[in-house]
């Protein structure tokens, strides 16, 4: 078997023709391929500028959600101390309260206590006359 490869084609055309055919193949490829990067570098350019757009916007809205999260948190903090003092004010004022409370019911458990021992008084006298 021969090792001449270049003999085995059946195309008429020289090696040379040939040689150049493939370089003028490879020569329309390569120009598709830098049209389709011109496209894509266009593609790019373009998404590039609108990202500059839109960022003035992000930073804006980031500016405005960090001084929402500040003013919630200021906003919580005195929240949370207005409500403290409010307890403590409503706890003092339950405490008097609750001490009058304590004071009226003794008050009326001796007075319940007083009634009770003047019926005792009364019925024990009431049962000496009913005999006679």
């Amino acid at each position: 078997m021969s090792e001449d490869k270049t003999a085995e084609t059946s195309d008429s055309r020289s090696f040379e023709e040939r040689v150049f055919a493939r370089f003028d193949a490879m020569d329309e490829r390569l120009d598709r391929v830098e049209l389709r990067m011109g496209s894509m570098e266009n593609r790019i350019e373009k998404l590039e500028a609108r990202q500059y757009d839109t960022k003035p916007i992000w930073e804006q809205a980031l500016a405005a959600i960090a001084e929402t999260n500040r003013a919630m948190v200021e906003g919580f903090d005195k929240l949370r101390t207005e409500m403290s003092e409010g307890f403590d004010k409503l706890r003092t004022e339950i405490d008097a309260a609750l001490r009058g409370v304590g004071r009226k019911i003794d008050v009326l458990n001796q007075n319940i206590l007083e009634l009770r021992a003047d019926q005792r008084y009364f019925e024990s006298r009431l049962e000496k006359l009913e005999p006679q």
